[in-house]
């Protein structure tokens, strides 16, 4: 799955949300969005004083944000760029795939146990229920791995979703649907050798 980035990058990438002055130079512009509310959508409680949020962005490179933020300390507490994607792989209808290519949730205090859950929820009940495909992105984070890790987990113990690695080059997928596939799966996916960006993950659901 992706190209295994050093430790450091997962500093410079998420720089300008682990900052607080930067945190609230995004929590302005995000707020800025009018915006979507799909908390009910996810059936996903916000705590007072937070607001989960969607921005279509249809002009730009990236197909949505979704994003919440905490209105009581004005600072973004989760936030997730979706870019559309166009995808050759056999057996795979090329319907409307995309790519979570920035995530972030607050790691501490308020704003970590009020997005306790998020990524799963807005993963499974939005992203794949709306678009049907969701790959990983390229390039992750050790974290962005381990998180791909146990999304692949969840969908292959549901009965409605396949879970599988993909291999861009040869356009061939192998389903994952066991834990031995997931364990033989990860060795694969995950390194730091140019022939990884090729490897993704792909979450979808079943026809």
């Amino acid at each position: 799955m992706p190209f295994l980035l050093e430790d450091n990058r997962n500093t410079e990438l998420f720089e300008h949300f682990a900052d607080s002055e930067q945190n609230t130079e995004e929590y302005e512009r995000l707020n800025a969005f009018e915006g979507v509310d799909i908390s009910a959508d996810i059936d996903f409680s916000a705590a007072e004083g937070y607001e989960l949020r969607m921005v279509i962005q249809p002009n730009s490179m990236f197909e949505l944000e979704i994003f919440m933020l905490n209105h009581k300390t004005k600072r973004v507490a989760y936030f997730n760029r979706v870019e559309r994607l166009s995808l050759d792989l056999d057996g795979i209808s090329n319907e409307r795939p995309i790519s979570q290519v920035l995530i972030w949730r607050a790691a501490r205090g308020n704003d970590a146990r009020a997005t306790q859950g998020l990524v799963q929820a807005v993963f499974f009940r939005k992203l794949v229920c709306d678009y049907n495909i969701v790959v990983s992105d390229s390039e992750q984070t050790r974290d962005g791995a381990r998180m791909w890790e146990s999304l692949l987990y969840d969908a292959m113990v549901d009965d409605d979703l396949i879970a599988a690695a993909a291999d861009m080059a040869t356009k061939e997928i192998a389903l994952i649907i066991e834990e031995s596939d997931l364990d033989k799966q990860k060795t694969w996916l995950w390194g730091q050798e140019e022939v990884h960006r090729e490897r993704l993950g792909l979450i979808a659901l079943k026809p």
